[in-house]
């Protein structure tokens, strides 16, 4: 057998080895009283199909032991989210991706950003597909038409299914960057945001996001996820004067260039380039000289 733990509220199952998602669903439809259609499960980031087994979720050395520090092991950690899928039905939908939906705790800057960027949508103002990248970067809209955010899909990076750059691929195969594979450059910026410790690098807040708006590209025959929503980063718009590429160096602070140089050696980022760090100017002094402040932005 397994151990599962359900969260939100720390539901416990006991379920055979070859039990599927879907046979958790019933049973959760019986402790929750949500219907089962309206029950969305993710392990970690990946949200399982109704026909994922729950030993293919255990480590490939608990599966087949029947020893008592196995037994301790085969326990799977799930996360719940109930949604109606008429959600979808709209055309026009973002939300957290996977269990931060449903986390009470999100921070309150992601909830906001969400909040402000549901409101644009709703109010009408289409996500506008940006004039350069490898990639598809969609601009968001606060209620006063101001860019709020940038959504870039998973499925639309370069070398992957929904390209709009005329770059499509498969996902998973080696992207601009042989060491990362289409489809995960998303992640890279979620996980850099979250390591930028007390903002030090200036990473702008980043969350990840599904969203459905028929303004995104589709080139895929091939449904990408069950709702055929998206699923990428979601990050905070930095307003900004120019770009470090039309800059010279030696107008950067140094303690600037240091800052996105730590950050990039702790991350092992090797895709820094001079377009991906914005400048904005600040004054240093009443006689209005300019310093550059620099803010660390990923290539869209």
């Amino acid at each position: 057998h397994i151990r599962l733990l359900v969260q939100p509220g720390a539901h416990r199952l006991r379920v055979r080895a070859w039990c599927s998602a879907i046979d958790v669903k019933q049973r959760l439809r019986d402790a929750c009283g949500v219907p089962v259609g309206f029950i969305r499960l993710f392990h970690g980031p990946r949200e399982l199909p109704n026909l994922a087994r729950m030993i293919d979720l255990l480590p490939s050395s608990s599966r087949n032991s029947s020893s008592s520090s196995s037994s301790r092991s085969r326990v799977v950690s799930l996360t719940m989210r109930a949604q109606n899928p008429s959600d979808f039905a709209t055309g026009c939908y973002l939300q957290a991706w996977g269990g931060q939906a449903e986390d009470a705790e999100m921070p309150v800057p992601l909830t906001k950003l969400l909040s402000k960027c549901q409101q644009g949508l709703a109010m009408g103002f289409a996500p506008q597909l940006a004039w350069d990248g490898t990639g598809g970067t969609y601009v968001l809209r606060d209620a006063s038409r101001a860019p709020l955010a940038a959504f870039k899909p998973r499925d639309e990076e370069a070398f992957a299914p929904n390209n709009p750059r005329g770059l499509p691929g498969k996902l998973g195969q080696p992207g601009i960057h042989g060491s990362i594979a289409s489809g995960e450059a998303h992640v890279r910026e979620v996980l850099a945001h979250r390591l930028d410790h007390g903002h030090f690098a200036s990473v702008p807040l980043t969350l990840q996001a599904e969203a459905v708006h028929p303004a995104f590209y589709v080139h895929s025959h091939v449904a990408l996820s069950r709702y055929g929503a998206k699923v990428g980063s979601l990050q905070l718009w930095v307003p900004h004067d120019d770009v470090a590429a039309n800059r010279g160096a030696a107008t950067f602070p140094t303690r600037e260039v240091h800052k996105i140089a730590l950050l990039d050696m702790r991350l092992l980022n090797t895709d820094r380039n001079d377009s991906n760090i914005l400048v904005r100017d600040m004054a240093r002094d009443a006689a209005a000289h300019r310093t550059p402040s620099l803010a660390s932005c990923s290539s869209s």
